[in-house]
Parts: C-alpha cells; sequence; structure tokens
C-alpha cells in the first residue's frame, strides 16, 4: 500500500475514533474514580514549624528560614498537607515579615495547586487559602479582589464548615476592622469568633482549642484599649489568662507556649493598670512578661514592648536612671534587628516616644526634640500607608463582592450551556462529516485506484516543490502553529469550566481530563515551534540568584518525582549570574523533568553547583536509561528523530533540548552532557557570572 493510500485510511480511522470519543462523552455513564482518602499533617511537619515558629518569635529569621529548607528536605512521603503547611508558612513570611509580595503569591499559588481537585477534602484548607489570598490582595491594595477572596471563603466555610472552623476566618475580618483603626466595629467580630469557637471543644483541635481562643481574647482586650475602654480590656486580659490556665491541664505538652503567650497577655495587662493609676499591679505584671518572653525562642518583640510600657511607668514616677538602663538596651535589640518590616517600625515609634519623653522629664528639651521628631515622622509615614485601608468600607465591599459572585454563577451556568450547544452541534456536524465518508468512499470504490494513484503523482510534486523552498515551509510552520493556539487555548478553557461543574464525574470527567491533556500537549509542541524561530538574545537579563532558583524549581518538579517514588537531592551554593530568569528557570525545569522522565521509579536525582572565578556550573545527574550511541548527536537537533519515551510511557516532544541549547548559547554559555546506556546521565550548564558593582 502506497504513502497516499496510508493516509487516506487513517483519516477514515481518524474521524471515526472522534465520532466515538463524543459518542462516549455523551452516551456513556462512567463509573466512580477511585476517592482519594484524606491524608493529616504529618508529626514531623508538625514539629518543623512549631520549631521555625519559635525562632522566628525570637528575632531569628534567618535561621528559622535555612532550618525550615532543611528540616523539610529530611521528610519522605509527605501528604498534601505536609506541602500546603509549608507553603502557607512561607507565604506569611513573605506577607507579613520579610515582605515580597512577587514570593508570597509564588507560594500562595502552590497552596492553590496542592488543593486542586482537593477542596472538598481538606475544606478548612482552602476556605483559610481563600483569606490569605484576600490578605495578599489587601496587602497590594487590590481591595475589590480582596474582598471577592474574603466573600468566596466565607460562602465556602458556611456551607461546608461547622462554626468552629468558621471562627478563624470571622476573626480575620475583625482583624481587617483593627488595621482601620475602626476598633469599636472590630470588636463584635472578635466577640463572635470566641463563640463559634466554642463548637470546637468536643473535638481535638489543637489550633482551635489553644491556639486561637487565647489570640481572640487578647486580641478583644487590645480593641477595647484602643477605644479607651480600659477597665474593659483589663477584663479581657483577665478572661484570657483565665482561659490559659484552663487550657494548661489539657495540654500539658504545651507549656511552652502557654507561657509564652501568658507573657504577650501580662504585658498588655500590664500597660493598661499603668493607664489606670494601678502602678504596683502593673510593675508587676510588666516585668513578669518580660521575664518570660526576653528568654531564648520566645517572643523578643513582645517582651520589648513590655519593656517599653515599664520605662514610660519608670518615667512617670520619676524613676529616670531605671528607665534609661531600660531604653538603652532597647536601643541595642532594635538596631540588631534582621527585619525592618512594619513590627520594626512600630517598635522605633513606640520607642522614641519614650526616649523623648524621658529627655522631657530630664528638662533636656534639646535632646528630646530628635526623639520625638522621629516619633511623629514615622507615626505619619505610617498613616499615610494605612489611608487607603482607612476608607474601604468593608461591609459595602462584602455585599458588592457578592452581587458580583452570584452574577459569576449566573455567567457559569450560561457559558456551561453555550459549550454544551456548541459540543452538540458539534457532534452532529461530525456525524454527518463521518457518515458522509461512509457514503463517499462507497460511492467512489470503483475508481478508488485510479484517484489513490493521481494523488500521489501530486502530493510527489507537491513534496519536490516543498523542498526547493525551505524559508518557505518555516514561514507556513510558524503560521500554522501560530493560528492553531486560540482554537486550542479555547478546547483548554472549555474542558476547565466543565471540569470545575462537579455534577460532572465518573467517565465524563476522565473523557474530560484525556480532552485537557491532549489539548495542553499540543499547545507545548506548538509553543516550541513557534519558539524554534524567535531570536533567544532579545530577552532581557537581571541579577539572579541561581541557588534559589534551583531551590524554587525543584520545589516545583517534587510532585513529579513523587509520583515515581524518586528523590530530587539539591546541593547548592551562593550564586549570583547576570541572567534571564525566566529562560534560565525553562532550561534548568527542563533538564530536571526530563531527568525524572527518564529515570526508573526510586531513582535518585542529583542537582548540584560548582563555582569559578567568572563562571558557574549547574549538573543534573540521573540514574537512567541514559543515551545511546546511535543518538547522541541528535539530540540538540531541532525536529530531531531522535525522541524516546520516559520510563512510564511519557510521551517526548523531542525540541526542549534545542530550545535549551538556544537559551544558554544566548546567554554566552555552553551545554553538554555524559550518559553511559542504562547508567544515566549527567547534563551540565555553564554560564558566566557578571561582576558585581562596587
Amino acid at each position: 500500500m502506497n504513502s497516499v493510500t496510508r493516509f487516506y485510511f487513517w483519516s477514515s480511522k481518524t474521524y471515526f475514533h472522534c465520532f466515538l470519543y463524543f459518542l462516549g462523552f455523551y452516551g456513556l455513564i462512567g463509573c466512580q474514580s477511585q476517592v482519594e482518602s484524606y491524608q493529616p499533617i504529618s508529626a514531623e511537619t508538625t514539629e518543623i514549624l512549631d520549631r521555625s515558629s519559635n525562632l522566628l518569635n525570637s528575632g531569628q529569621y534567618r535561621r528559622s528560614m535555612q532550618f525550615l529548607d532543611s528540616a523539610y528536605q529530611q521528610i519522605g512521603n509527605k501528604t498534601p498537607l505536609d506541602w500546603w503547611e509549608k507553603y502557607n508558612f512561607l507565604s506569611r513570611i513573605y506577607l507579613k515579615y520579610d515582605v515580597d509580595l512577587n514570593q508570597s503569591r509564588v507560594y500562595l499559588d502552590s497552596m492553590f495547586w496542592v488543593l486542586k481537585d482537593r477542596s472538598r477534602l481538606y475544606q478548612k484548607e482552602y476556605a483559610q487559602t481563600k483569606f490569605l489570598e484576600g490578605d495578599w490582595y489587601k496587602a497590594g491594595r487590590d481591595f475589590e479582589k480582596a474582598f471577592a477572596s474574603y466573600f468566596e471563603g466565607r460562602e465556602f466555610a458556611q456551607a461546608n464548615l461547622s462554626d468552629c472552623l468558621i471562627s478563624n476566618l470571622t476573626y480575620q475580618l475583625g482583624i481587617f476592622r483593627y488595621e482601620q483603626q475602626q476598633y469599636a466595629a472590630s470588636i463584635p467580630y472578635f466577640k463572635q469568633a470566641i463563640e463559634e469557637n466554642e463548637d470546637c471543644w468536643d473535638a481535638d483541635m489543637m489550633d482551635q482549642n489553644l491556639y486561637f481562643p487565647q489570640m481572640y481574647r487578647n486580641t478583644l482586650g487590645l480593641a477595647y484599649e484602643k477605644t479607651g475602654a480600659l477597665d474593659s480590656a483589663a477584663y479581657f486580659y483577665q478572661k484570657g489568662l483565665t482561659f490559659l490556665e484552663t487550657i494548661e491541664k489539657r495540654y500539658p505538652g504545651e507549656k511552652k507556649f502557654i507561657s509564652l503567650a501568658r507573657g504577650v497577655i501580662l504585658g498588655n495587662l500590664g500597660g493598661v493598670l499603668a493607664s489606670l493609676g494601678k502602678t504596683q499591679d502593673a510593675e508587676r505584671f510588666l516585668k513578669e512578661s518580660i521575664a518570660i518572653n526576653s528568654q531564648p525562642n520566645f517572643d523578643v518583640l513582645d517582651a520589648l514592648t513590655a519593656k517599653i510600657k515599664l520605662a514610660e511607668l519608670f518615667i512617670s514616677q520619676n524613676r529616670l536612671q531605671e528607665a534609661e538602663q531600660l531604653l538603652v538596651a532597647m536601643d541595642s535589640v532594635l538596631s540588631g534587628s534582621e527585619l525592618k518590616n512594619r513590627a520594626y517600625v512600630q517598635g522605633r515609634i513606640h520607642w522614641s516616644k519614650a526616649m523623648g519623653t524621658y529627655f522631657e522629664k530630664q528638662g533636656a528639651l534639646d535632646k528630646a526634640y530628635p526623639f520625638l521628631k522621629t516619633h511623629y515622622q514615622l507615626r505619619d509615614s505610617l498613616d499615610l500607608a494605612d489611608n487607603a485601608l482607612k476608607t474601604v468600607d468593608m461591609e459595602a465591599s462584602l455585599q458588592n463582592a457578592a452581587q458580583q459572585y452570584q452574577l459569576s454563577l449566573i455567567n457559569r451556568d450560561n457559558q456551561i450551556k453555550t459549550i454544551y450547544l456548541v459540543a452538540t452541534i458539534g457532534f452532529t456536524v461530525l456525524l454527518v462529516i463521518f457518515l458522509g465518508f461512509i457514503w463517499q468512499g462507497l460511492s467512489r470504490s470503483k475508481n478508488i485506484n485510479k484517484v489513490i494513484s493521481q494523488q500521489n503523482i501530486e502530493l510527489q510534486e507537491t513534496l519536490g516543490a516543498l523542498e526547493q523552498s525551505q524559508a518557505e515551509n518555516t514561514k507556513i510552520m510558524y503560521m500554522v502553529a501560530h493560528d492553531l493556539r486560540n482554537p486550542i487555548s479555547s478546547m483548554v478553557m472549555m474542558a476547565d469550566i466543565l471540569l470545575s461543574d462537579e455534577q460532572i464525574s465518573g467517565e465524563n470527567r476522565v473523557l474530560l481530563g484525556h480532552i485537557k491533556t491532549s489539548c495542553n500537549n499540543s499547545l507545548n509542541l506548538v509553543s516550541e515551534m513557534m519558539q524554534s524561530n524567535k531570536n533567544a538574545a532579545s530577552f532581557s537579563k537581571e541579577a539572579v540568584d541561581i541557588d534559589r532558583l534551583l531551590n524554587y524549581c525543584v520545589e516545583l518538579l517534587q510532585h513529579k518525582a513523587h509520583e515515581k517514588n524518586q528523590k530530587l537531592i539539591l546541593e547548592t551554593i551562593p550564586v549570583t549570574a547576570f541572567v534571564s530568569r525566566e529562560k534560565l528557570w525553562r532550561v534548568i525545569s527542563n533538564l530536571i523533568a526530563n531527568a525524572v522522565k527518564f529515570s526508573p521509579k526510586g531513582k535518585s536525582i542529583r542537582i548540584s553547583m560548582k563555582k569559578t572565578s567568572e563562571k558557574v556550573i549547574v549538573s543534573i545527574k540521573d540514574e537512567g536509561i541514559g543515551i545511546p550511541e546511535s543518538i547522541k548527536n541528535k539530540v540538540f537537533e531541532w525536529y530531531t528523530d531522535g525522541k524516546r519515551s520516559g520510563t512510564d510511557g511519557e510521551k517526548p516532544f523531542g525540541m526542549g533540548l534545542a530550545i535549551s541549547k538556544q537559551i544558554i548559547a544566548a546567554h554566552g554559555g555552553t551545554i553538554w552532557f555524559e550518559s553511559e546506556e542504562n547508567k544515566g546521565t549527567t547534563f551540565y550548564i555553564e554560564i558566566p557570572i557578571k561582576a558585581q558593582k562596587s
């Protein structure tokens, strides 16, 4: 059978398969797929996060992050919650402590990725992720999107969670009011959170029974203190201390945390009592608070706040020498702070005011002036930064978010109906085409050989013409690839919309998943075809920490390695190079993904770095199937025929290494490999390092 005959019957078979595919999508009722079971957070992860939090509270930010990274690499077989909790911790770090909204968003997206298709299994975590997303938008002053996330998270929680688990979301809405300095308006939210939390006591949930309740009571006391209702503030601080005494019997292993929390509340209570004129009790509570949280790995920042309150108390009593000792010691603590974030600025504000008051009390107004000036400047800068937040109407914004949410539901229903209609029309057209092919094949059966021969001649002539114009062929390929993106992207979008409908399940969902996977593979191939004609040297470069980039690539590809029970081992050193972050990320991710693809289950993949005076070398070493001698000279070619499937049948595209070579060459670097069949392959990337400016 000649090539045209094979092509003709292949086309008929393809239409027949498409017909059966759509017939199966509409006509079959699939069986239930295997349901994933809930996996709790591991004890190792809980211990690591507790340790990291303690280091963070004690002011040891860098040590906290280093411990977290190294300790997490030692955990094997991580559960989804192990990953979610780590990403949650890091996203909040970059949102509140070492403020970097871009980095915070990366980890927030990773939290959503962990919960993808698992929102019904991990309902509490999904609601908390939506609220964290709202906090992220709020930090970026995008309040419309912030309230949309808050509303969606609360709607989901109210539909799926008990009041016990909703309490923390209610508390976060109160915090929004508190940060707007609308302290009286925040109080009802804190009280409601305490009431909702009372439903938790029948369950053994430490965060709901210990961590959150004491925080609710302490913050409620702070809100009353800010409104000037000092007696009410003292009452709720006492309530918080009573709660800690009660809960200590239930959780004897949490004595350190309970002591730390007690120190925080004692410091707040001491400050209120000082304002009420009960100076003896105030001094006793403040000293007890300082003694607790000045201990190693306790809350050093809270201890600093308590010291400022005690110094102010000493100044009011004319005990200036004692006040001076405290204030001087606090200056060295503030100067040595690793992070200069909002909490640090607030500490500086309070300390500067206390220093100004101290010198005023001495009658040294010339010395008091610089400190009072600093106090007002820092306070005004914070107020200016918070002006946009203060003007937001939370209730109106939530109501608007509710209206937008309902409108989106209506639009989604309309879109789904439209997709069903289009799919039905497409199915009908496909059926007509299929029947037309059958009719055409029967009616032309007598002349088929003559037609095939003529088509073969025409095809040979066409192929000859195409071989004479390679440039035109490349142009046509680019145009076709470009034009294919929109329809394929539309198919991915329609599949995503259908998959978001939880009423579609079983084989219908499996078929939709196949459609989406096939379309995504096609998009990747089209993108690589288009990239093959791009000038790789046209991208912009910037100073990039190569070790952090490697760490990020490994984190994002861990799930692929876990699917094959493989271990990614990362060995880095601090190196900064002048490169394109996105392009180099693409090369490294492609090489690691290839190592995973061509390595058997249970093997290790080692990613390491080496630095010379002018260059950095990154190596990715696997224990896989290796590269045969017959195709070693083809792996970096465009449209190479040296393609192989992965050890689990993963499909290749064949252009990833060619694109990688083009990107590395544009950086003035080189890429090569060493391989031995059935023993493994090591790919090397060498790129120059731009000298740092002095």
